[in-house]
């Protein structure tokens, strides 16, 4: 799931709240008036590259019929992210961790 939006800031706020699985298990994306456009379930984690560009094409140029341009390009600030779906082997892992903790904890010879 690659993710472009537009933001102000620091790249490493924005890696600590994408690292965070329990704040990435369900993503919108969101209408400026608050409408739901899209829901991704799953993606929590976070691969590379992690990046800001801070001229990002946020409108391209407007151009009227006879060719004149009407409106200029704007560009902006983005963070750049992608977020993917655990593997299976990681979700493996995850649970063989869980499953010796508990052990440990209850006191069970697996």
């Amino acid at each position: 799931l690659r993710l472009i939006f537009q933001t102000a800031e620091p790249l490493e706020d924005i890696v600590a709240v994408f690292t965070d699985a329990a704040a990435t298990e369900q993503i919108k994306t969101v209408n400026e008036d608050g409408s739901t456009l899209a829901v991704h379930d799953g993606y929590t984690m976070l691969d590379n590259p992690k990046s800001i560009d801070d001229n990002y094409p946020i409108t391209p140029e407007q151009y009227g019929d006879d060719g004149a341009v009407t409106a200029e390009a704007v560009y902006g600030r983005v963070a750049l992210l992608t977020l993917s779906q655990p593997s299976v082997e990681a979700v493996v892992e995850h649970n063989r961790a869980d499953i010796d903790f508990l052990a440990v904890m209850t006191g069970t010879d697996l």
